[in-house]
């Protein structure tokens, strides 16, 4: 055999190996063509093989006529292969192409194109007539065309990997015209293999630029092969040693039935070798792949063994580390979406670098990153993020962001082809780039990913909303008691302590009734923002019922969680509390162990802090230990008291003034008129509070008399009067358990009482009615006739004070009259302004 015939051979096995593996792989149209652009290649190479052999001279033109057309079949898929490689249709061109292949085949054997073909010593002499040209030009264009497309993806491509590759491409194509052309076109070296020699070059090339830029997977070549030759070697060393065996101990059989009788022996072992080619594929894999064998093999097998899994935080860690594992990552990183932003943001990363920010790269829901994961099924390669066009709209710090990030891949993960997270992959440990085995891998896992990450999300978010709080977003009842044993338990096994803050709105209820529920929704969801606000990340609030909040502070003890609890309360005060209706909050707080080692005996400590805060004035804090203390005067009691029932009065009066929108504001204004009139006599500061409080109480009686009767623009009949005289009585019937307010309920009683007895409830007359119900009588009649009602007309306040001064010794004490006209008259330097 000479050299000239040894050249084909090793491009023929080159490329019917080459063949057999891209077949053999997914079926993708680039792998289908390219898969044909080897097999032409190889039917040349094997045609030009049998050629120079020459075993049988008289086949010479034969083969050289095979030749010819395989040669053209060559050119059209190389061009074919091309066209896939640059995401163009076949178009027309393919058609013509091999339509030409078939008619130059059809033509060369039927003795029209080879017009003679022989071989001496090596050497092939054959004459193609005119036919040469014809075969020549049709492959020239062809291959022309080629080697142009690759010229202009080249030109057109941004992406450096993308740009080798298809160098690589170029050359090896130019290589083979050129040398194609030389062996075939020059008369003096027509006949050597020189051609194949070029060919066989361009197999190398392109079996580099597998290897380099992962047009075709290498690794897997490679396992595919020896495990084929081990396993042929081994039914091949059966075949051999049965015939040795048959001939020495059956020597009586001829050799032909010893054969025949071995192949079929061999044949059903063949069949039956299955589990045998597995178990070789699984030693060839563990060979090539070591350490990482087992991860690839979980990675591989993600859907079964994590369908179960339900844990978000449980599927994302075992999902990253088998991914970093199996193919020798830096890092891998999970986004997932945030609800409130739409950014995709750092939610899970392996391995935790210390000191990194775990958000340090994110994405907008209009990021274009984020808009190609979504609309497309494949990974995006970051290295030349920079350089692609469709990308160019990066704002220049996400691109700085992307680079300092030292991710080198990302893969969409999807459910029902909703773009739902992300798994970026950072830069291998070898620092070389992902092979095509890697992103089939990693694509396989996000695919399998989306319906389990899905769930496990759902699941997350139902196990928060199982424990949080709907309209305050804090935990709830159940997830406080879960969490409080969960501190117990850690405290008593690693000896640690902690603190738990009981909190109540103070007057709730009454707040709740003069300003709806809403209003009263919103105030408890400002406090939860306070409380959120005013502690550590550590610690745990809660809404434990109602308007009352609990606060866990791990290894906290009761002098920090005493500042905590008085940051919450001066917050909530500062930012809730208005001058109408203050909003304050009473605290408890209890210790563990101090207070006690039992759930229960901790939230009673607490809870019994609390109430004492409210025993003792309401917005305060108190300690659990406080409560063993005697009872010793407060500093400060008086003034809390007055506070105390102050608030109790703003409440109650703006309930009464709620009743009716004609006299919203009454029960203020007279209390501010009675309280000049008072300091124009010259009362004590303490009769001024007590006249202050029963203006703005009046009329609290009202609230038991229907809105009819209270609206009725006519006049009353004889039993609707007799129902608004009823309110002095209910009005001191309902604030008679208050004890701050005892001193208010004769002037409420009898702030109706005319001076010449006529009034009511009790016909009191002259200095028999009190002092401070005179006083309020005449500030409630004032600021009633300066006002609208529906059943008259507003007076002017000179005529009101007509008015006043007309009934002065029948309706009102007559000095107290001119007093008042007095206050109210204005002046250069006084008066009292009339609203």
């Amino acid at each position: 055999m000479s050299i000239w015939a040894v050249i084909p051979l090793l491009s023929f096995l080159a490329f019917a190996i080459l063949a057999v593996v891209v077949l053999r792989q997914d079926g993708r149209r680039v792998n289908r063509v390219f898969g044909l652009f080897l097999i032409a290649s190889g039917v040349w190479s094997f045609t030009s093989f049998m050629l120079h052999f020459n075993a049988y001279p008289q086949q010479a033109l034969l083969w050289n006529e095979i030749l010819v057309a395989a040669l053209l079949w060559t050119a059209v898929s190389y061009y074919h292969f091309v066209r896939v490689y640059n995401d163009k249709p076949g178009g027309i061109g393919i058609y013509i192409g091999y339509s030409c292949v078939l008619t130059i085949l059809a033509l060369s054997l039927s003795g029209y194109i080879v017009k003679y073909a022989y071989i001496v010593n090596g050497t092939l002499y054959h004459s193609l007539g005119f036919s040469v040209y014809i075969v020549g030009g049709i492959s020239a264009v062809f291959l022309i065309s080629t080697a142009l497309m690759l010229i202009n993806r080249y030109r057109s491509s941004f992406d450096p990997t993308d740009r080798n590759r298809t160098i690589y491409l170029i050359i090896g194509s130019g290589i083979v015209i050129v040398s194609s052309y030389i062996c075939n076109l020059t008369p003096s070296i027509a006949g050597l293999s020189i051609d194949h020699i070029g060919n066989i070059t361009n197999a190398l090339i392109i079996t580099y630029a597998i290897m380099r830029y992962q047009l075709l997977n290498v690794r897997f070549v490679a396992q595919k092969v020896l495990a084929y030759v081990w396993l042929i070697s081994c039914l091949g060393g059966i075949y051999a040693g049965v015939v040795f065996l048959g001939q020495r101990l059956l020597p009586s059989q001829p050799t032909y039935i010893i054969v025949l009788r071995t192949t079929v022996l061999v044949l059903i072992l063949a069949l039956l070798a299955r589990p045998l080619s597995h178990k070789i594929e699984e030693w060839i894999d563990r060979f090539f792949h070591r350490e990482t064998y087992e991860y690839r093999r979980a990675l591989l097998g993600f859907s079964n063994r994590m369908s179960n899994i339900i844990n978000l935080d449980e599927l994302a860690n075992e999902m990253l580390t088998t991914v970093t594992k199996a193919l020798h990552l830096k890092q891998a990183k999970l986004l997932f979406q945030d609800l409130s932003s739409g950014d995709f943001t750092v939610h899970f990363a392996y391995p935790e670098v210390e000191g990194e920010p775990s958000g340090e790269i994110k994405f907008s829901a209009d990021n274009p990153i984020v808009t190609w994961l979504h609309k497309e099924n494949e990974p995006l390669h970051l290295g030349p993020i920079d350089s692609i066009p469709k990308f160019k709209g990066l704002w220049e710090v996400e691109k700085e962001q992307i680079m300092a990030s030292n991710l080198g891949l990302l893969c969409p993960i999807k459910n029902r082809g909703r773009l739902i997270g992300i798994l970026a992959l950072g830069e291998k440990e070898s620092d070389t780039l992902y092979s095509h085995d890697d992103l089939e891998m990693a694509m396989s896992m996000a695919s399998q990913a989306g319906t389990i990450i899905e769930n496990a999300q759902l699941y997350s978010q139902a196990l928060v909303r199982a424990n949080t709080d709907g309209l305050t977003e804090l935990y709830n009842h159940r997830h406080f008691h879960e969490r409080l044993e969960q501190e117990i338990a850690r405290g008593s096994r690693f000896g640690t302590t902690f603190s738990l803050i009981i909190l109540d709105v103070d007057l709730f209820k009454a707040y709740n009734d003069i300003h709806g529920h809403l209003a009263g929704d919103e105030v408890l969801r400002r406090i939860a923002l306070c409380i959120k606000t005013s502690i550590r990340g550590l610690d745990t609030a809660f809404r434990y019922g109602g308007e009352e909040f609990a606060i866990i502070l791990p290894e906290a003890r009761l002098d920090d969680a005493y500042k905590v609890a008085e940051r919450i309360r001066k917050t909530v005060g500062l930012k809730i509390s208005s001058r109408a209706t203050p909003i304050t909050v009473s605290l408890g707080i209890a210790n563990w162990p101090i207070d006690g080692v039992m759930k229960e005996k901790i939230i009673s400590c607490a809870d019994t802090a609390l109430y004492r805060a409210k025993q003792t004035g309401r917005n305060r804090t108190c300690l659990s230990s406080d409560e063993t203390k005697p009872e010793t005067p407060v500093v400060g009691v008086e003034p809390e008291a007055r506070s105390r029932a102050l608030n109790i009065i703003y409440a109650l009066a703006a309930t009464v003034d709620a009743k009716d929108h004609y006299t919203y504001g009454h029960s203020k204004k007279v209390s501010d008129y009675a309280v000049a009139l008072a300091e124009a006599l010259g009362l004590s500061q303490d009769r001024i509070d007590t006249i202050r409080a029963a203006g703005l109480l009046h009329d609290i009686g009202k609230v038991g008399i229907p809105d009819s009767t209270l609206n009725k623009k006519g006049t009353l009949s004889d039993g609707e009067w007799g129902l608004i005289k009823t309110h002095p009585k209910l009005g001191v019937e309902i604030l008679r358990h208050v004890i701050d307010l005892v001193s208010c309920l004769p002037i409420i009683l009898h702030h109706h009482e005319h001076y010449d007895g006529s009034g009511y409830p009790s016909g009191l007359k002259g200095d028999n009615i009190p002092l401070e119900a005179r006083i309020l009588a005449i500030a409630d009649a004032f600021d009633a006739i300066t006002s609208p009602r529906p059943y008259r007309a507003q007076l002017s306040s000179q005529q009101a004070l007509q008015e006043l001064r007309r009934c002065a010794g029948t309706q009102f004490d007559p000095e107290l009259v001119e007093v008042f006209c007095k206050v109210i008259e204005p002046t250069p330097s006084k008066g009292l302004e009339v609203k």
